[in-house]
């Protein structure tokens, strides 16, 4: 398969600075470690506040892949940006067109299925608590007592 030539753009937002940049430079670092992938550029920026203590902080990074491995990128990394510089045009065969296909569908269900359950802890962290067990109390017969 060609080697697709692209500029992601990866964007971190928290608090303090310092660890947000850390954090993107480890993301670059992992991406660099990446099988098939060759990473020709990276420029981290500096941190901006946003807003009280909050920071965000991007990457610009162009690299060399595969169509199939830059898929896999766009869903391990999320980048906020892509642009694809070369080839101009992409031919791709149906096998690797099939394979993405249901790479991206595996992806989606993955993502649906834990969004549910985010739904369904967070409706019922809304609801009263029940009780494990309901106690049982039995009567107890009462004998009358017999004159005498």
């Amino acid at each position: 398969m060609e080697k697709i030539t692209a500029i992601l753009i990866i964007e971190v937002l928290g608090k303090p600075a310092e660890y947000i940049k850390k954090a993107l430079e480890d993301i670059l670092e992992k991406l660099k470690n990446e099988k098939d992938v060759n990473v020709t550029h990276s420029d981290v920026k500096e941190p901006k506040e946003v807003e009280s203590g909050v920071f965000t902080t991007f990457a610009e990074i162009e690299l060399e892949t595969s169509l199939e491995m830059l898929m896999n990128i766009l869903f391990t990394y999320m980048p906020s940006h892509i642009e694809v510089i070369e080839p101009e045009n992409i031919s791709i065969k149906n096998s690797s067109l099939n394979s993405f296909l249901n790479e991206t569908t595996r992806k989606l269900h993955q993502y649906d299925e834990l969004a549910k359950a985010m739904l369904i802890e967070r409706e019922s962290a809304k609801q009263p608590p029940v009780a494990d067990f309901v106690p049982v109390v039995e009567k107890k017969k009462i004998r009358k007592r017999k004159k005498k």
